[in-house]
């Protein structure tokens, strides 16, 4: 993979080389372009798509669950894969290659409505998915040092939320071609997107500054962890602490991504095209909250910046839980939008300033198994209790309850002395 080196003694690499951008920056933007396809368009447009894939293939809520649980029993197995392949590909190759698959598995739901084979063509756009994820998370451990590894973490998450921008305006506005549906013009675009982004990766992405001859940007700081190969025994404890949060994480927003689209259409009884647009200003907000959080935690901590994430994402959750107002929708929304990536970003900055820039991977794959486990939990128990009680909000309220103890837990976590 990306091959760990001393760092320079050097108290801050300068934002511009010789005239130029710092090279580490560019890995970020282009990061941000990948996980725009991996996670935008491989995952969250999925939420725009199902009510009308949902209608088109009579899917009750049980199997819009289970559709979504194979995208994430993909991404999951990517997970597990990543630790094995990345060091040998590195992050430039194992990217490309997952944007290329996620292309690949499009194109095949674009040309079937026959439920079993989408089930598997989106199992290959979730292992796609995390394929992207892991190694652009990861590698910003080795571009930057702590002072900003936050920050361009929230870069890279930005890119889902253009994702979501895009799909909330453009899915309720697709007509069906020839013996295409909709649903299915729209999985046709985003794998020609998808492409494109492949391409532009494989000619952008370098696996370690030593390939530009650069130094990571930011200010070295005094006690950076430098050449673990592995997770010590004394660790292990703190990533399972770490792990815990993560899956809380993975169980709560992603019963929300999948299904408030679904809710605003069903419960609050609004139109596709209105609930699109909602969506849309979900992924607006979004492209800012990474950077945001991301920011928030190289000035607090991450220990602090994690329960103020978890502190929004309970009110997000309670208030559609416990009331069908819907101002009250409006509001979740807004606070929501503000914070969903807060948490994969500084989780993954806390897996390189606990763990070091050789062992961050290792550590995120462990903390992203953890966080995928309760992706694929949260959209199936979530669909069971919706066809138990004819909707989502009891899901919504044991959402919030679940963040909250994350709040408590996130509070418990040491305080990091690296940045």
């Amino acid at each position: 993979m990306d091959n760990d080196t001393s760092y320079p003694k050097s108290s801050r690499s300068p934002s511009f080389h010789q005239g130029k951008i710092h090279y580490a920056w560019i890995v970020a933007a282009t990061g941000s372009l990948a996980m725009f396809c991996g996670l935008g368009l491989g995952r969250f447009a999925f939420g725009m798509l199902l009510p009308s894939m949902s209608s088109s293939l009579g899917l009750d809520y049980s199997q819009s669950g289970l559709l979504g649980f194979t995208n994430l029993m993909g991404y999951l197995v990517a997970v597990i894969l990543s630790p094995l392949i990345l060091p040998r590909l590195g992050t430039r190759a194992t990217a490309t290659i997952s944007l290329l698959l996620i292309a690949f598995s499009m194109f095949g739901m674009a040309f079937t409505s026959n439920f079993p084979l989408l089930c598997v063509l989106y199992v290959l756009t979730g292992v796609g998915s995390g394929g992207v994820v892991l190694p652009m998370m990861s590698v910003m451990s080795h571009w930057f040092f702590p002072s900003h590894r936050g920050l361009a973490l929230g870069l890279v998450m930005a890119g889902p939320g253009a994702g979501i921008i895009l799909s909330g305006f453009v899915v309720p506005k697709l007509l069906p071609i020839f013996t295409l549906l909709s649903w299915q013009v729209g999985w046709l675009i985003f794998a020609v997107i998808s492409i494109l982004v492949a391409c532009l990766s494989f000619t952008l992405i370098r696996n370690h500054p030593d390939d530009v001859n650069q130094k990571p940007f930011g200010r070295l700081p005094t006690s950076e962890v430098k050449n673990k190969k592995k997770l010590e025994r004394s660790n292990i404890k703190l990533l399972v602490h770490l792990g815990v949060i993560f899956a809380i994480y993975g169980v709560t927003y992603m019963v929300y991504v999948t299904f408030i689209v679904t809710s605003m259409v069903e419960s609050y009884q609004m139109s596709e095209a209105t609930a699109g647009s909602i969506w849309a200003s979900i992924g607006l907000l979004s492209v800012f909250s990474g950077l945001l959080f991301g920011w928030i935690s190289d000035r607090i901590g991450r220990r602090l910046g994690l329960a103020l994430a978890f502190f929004f994402l309970a009110i997000a959750y309670l208030l559609v839980g416990f009331t069908d107002w819907t101002l009250g929708l409006y509001l979740s929304i807004f606070l929501f939008g503000i914070v969903v990536w807060s948490v994969p970003v500084i989780i993954s900055a806390c897996a390189g300033d606990y763990f070091g820039p050789a062992a961050a991977a290792s550590a995120l794959a462990a903390l992203t198994f953890a966080f995928s486990g309760g992706q694929a939990l949260g959209p199936v128990a979530a669909g069971y209790i919706a066809e138990t009680t004819g909707d989502f909000a009891t899901s919504y309220m044991l959402s919030g309850i679940a963040a909250s103890i994350a709040i408590a837990l996130a509070l418990l976590l040491r305080p990091n002395k690296s940045t």
